[in-house]
C-alpha cells in the first residue's frame, strides 16, 4: 500500500492536467494518509475541495443532459419547458461553483508530502 501511495503522490507532484483530476487525487491520498489526524486548516481545505468536486460533477451531468436534449430535437411542448428548466439548473450549479471558497492546493500538497514523509513512505531529497 505504501508503494501505491508513494507512486500516486509522486504523480500528483508532477500533475499538470485539469483540477478535477488533481482534486480527486488529493482527496484519495488524504484518505490513505489519515486526514482525520490532519490540522484543522487542512481538514477545512479538504472539505471545500470535496464540495467543489461534487458541484463540478453535478454541473457536468446537468450540462451533458442539456446537450443531449438539445441534440435530440424532440417535439415541441414539454421539451422547451424541460430545456428551460435544465438550463436554469445548469446556471445554478455554475453559480455555486463560482461562489465556492478558494482551495489552497499548495497547503494540501505540502501536507500530503509531510504526512508521507512522517510515515516514511517518501523521503525528501536534499539539494546539493
Amino acid at each position: 500500500m505504501d508503494r501505491l501511495i508513494r507512486e500516486n503522490l509522486e504523480y500528483l507532484l508532477q500533475e499538470t492536467s485539469n483540477s478535477k483530476r488533481l482534486g480527486r487525487r488529493i482527496i484519495s491520498l488524504a484518505g490513505f494518509l489519515d486526514s482525520a489526524q490532519s490540522p484543522e486548516a487542512v481538514q477545512s481545505q479538504l472539505s471545500r475541495l470535496s464540495r467543489l468536486l461534487i458541484l463540478q460533477d453535478t454541473f457536468d451531468a446537468l450540462l451533458e443532459s442539456l446537450t443531449l436534449m438539445s441534440r435530440a430535437n424532440l417535439p415541441h411542448g414539454l421539451d422547451a419547458q424541460a430545456m428551460q428548466s435544465m438550463a436554469k439548473s445548469v446556471e445554478e450549479a455554475r453559480k455555486e461553483i463560482a461562489d465556492s471558497e478558494e482551495i489552497n492546493y499548495p497547503l494540501l500538497v505540502s501536507w500530503l508530502v509531510s504526512a508521507a514523509e512522517s510515515r516514511k513512505i517518501m523521503r525528501a531529497r536534499k539539494a546539493s
